[in-house]
C-alpha cells in the first residue's frame, strides 16, 4: 500500500466515522428517517433492534448483492465501509453512550438544532468518503446497480430509494413536521456532499484570444506557476489567425491571473468559465 492510498483509506474511515456521529447523536434519538439503511435502522429502532444489528444486516445483504451483480472488484471497494458504518454504532451502543448526549443540552429549538447538526455531520462524512473513492455500502449499492445494469440516472435511482424510505417515515411515525425536517436534512447534507466531494479541486479555466501566445503563456507560467494549452484559432470576423491560451487556476489566482494577461498582451480576449473538477498538478497533487 502506497502512502496515498494509506491516506485515502484513513480519510474514508473518518469520513464514515464523523457520518455516524451524526446520525447516532443528531437523527437517530429524534427519529428522523432520512433514507439509506439509516432510515431503515431508525424506524426498526422502535421494535427494539439495534441499529448497528440492523444496519450491518442490511449492509451485508447489500453487499452480497452487488458481488453477484456487479462483480468481485465492486464489492472489495463498498464491504469497508459496509462493515466500518455498523461498527461505529456498535462501539458506541457497548459503552452505553447515551445518544441525548448532546441534545439533553438544548433547551429550545431541539429538533432545528439536531437536524442541522445531522445534516452537517453526514453532509460532511459522506463527502469525505466520496471524495476519496469510497462507499458506505448499503443503499448506496442498489443506487449503483439501478444505474449501471438498469441504466437508471442516480436521480431517479435515488427517489426509488432514500425518497421512497423518507416517505415510509412519514407513514410510520405519523408525524409531518419530522417529515419536513427528514426532507430539509436530505437536501442540506446533499448539497454539502456534492461541494465537499469536490473541494479544493475546483477551479476557473480561462479562454485567452491572442496574438502574442508566447509572451501570455510565459507569464502565466513564470508568475503563476500553471501550465497552459495552446492551440489553433481563427477571428470569425477578422478572419485572422490566432492562437487561444487555455489555462485553469485556483479561484484565488484569478485576479492576478487578469492582470498578468493583460499586461502580456493588452489586446487579448479572455473568457472565464468555472470548472467544476480540476484534477492534476496543483490541484489534486502537488
Amino acid at each position: 500500500m502506497n502512502k496515498t492510498s494509506a491516506i485515502e483509506i484513513t480519510q474514508i474511515i473518518l469520513g464514515i466515522i464523523l457520518m455516524n456521529l451524526g446520525f447516532y447523536f443528531f437523527l437517530l434519538p429524534i427519529d428522523l428517517v432520512t433514507g439509506g439503511v439509516s432510515g431503515i435502522a431508525v424506524i426498526l429502532n422502535t421494535f427494539g433492534i439495534s441499529p448497528s444489528l440492523s444496519i450491518l444486516l442490511m449492509n451485508i445483504a447489500f453487499a452480497i448483492l452487488g458481488l453477484f451483480i456487479m462483480g468481485k472488484n465492486f464489492f472489495f471497494k463498498v464491504i469497508l465501509g459496509s462493515l466500518m458504518s455498523p461498527l461505529v454504532i456498535f462501539i458506541l451502543e457497548f459503552l452505553n453512550v447515551d445518544q441525548m448526549l448532546i441534545l439533553n443540552q438544548l433547551t429550545e429549538s431541539r429538533l432545528l438544532v439536531s437536524s442541522l447538526l445531522g445534516a452537517l455531520s453526514v453532509g460532511f462524512g459522506l463527502g469525505i468518503v466520496f471524495r476519496n473513492g469510497g462507499s458506505t455500502g448499503g443503499i448506496d449499492i442498489l443506487q449503483n446497480i439501478m444505474n449501471k445494469k438498469h441504466h437508471l440516472s442516480y436521480n431517479v435511482a435515488f427517489i426509488l430509494t432514500d425518497g421512497v424510505i423518507v416517505l415510509i417515515g412519514l407513514l410510520f411515525f405519523k408525524n409531518i413536521e419530522n417529515f419536513l425536517f427528514s426532507v430539509g436534512v436530505v437536501i442540506l447534507s446533499g448539497l454539502i456532499i456534492d461541494n465537499i466531494s469536490i473541494l479544493g479541486r475546483a477551479g476557473q479555466t480561462l479562454f485567452i484570444v491572442t496574438e502574442k501566445e508566447d509572451e501570455v503563456k510565459q507569464a502565466i507560467f513564470k508568475e503563476l506557476d500553471r501550465g497552459t494549452t495552446v492551440i489553433e484559432a481563427k477571428g470569425g470576423y477578422s478572419g485572422k489567425n490566432k492562437k487561444l491560451v487555455i489555462c485553469v487556476t485556483s479561484k484565488r489566482e484569478l485576479n492576478l491571473v487578469r492582470t498578468v494577461v493583460d499586461q502580456a498582451d493588452p489586446d487579448a480576449f479572455t473568457f472565464i468559465a468555472q470548472t467544476k473538477e480540476a484534477v492534476g498538478r496543483g490541484f489534486s497533487r502537488d
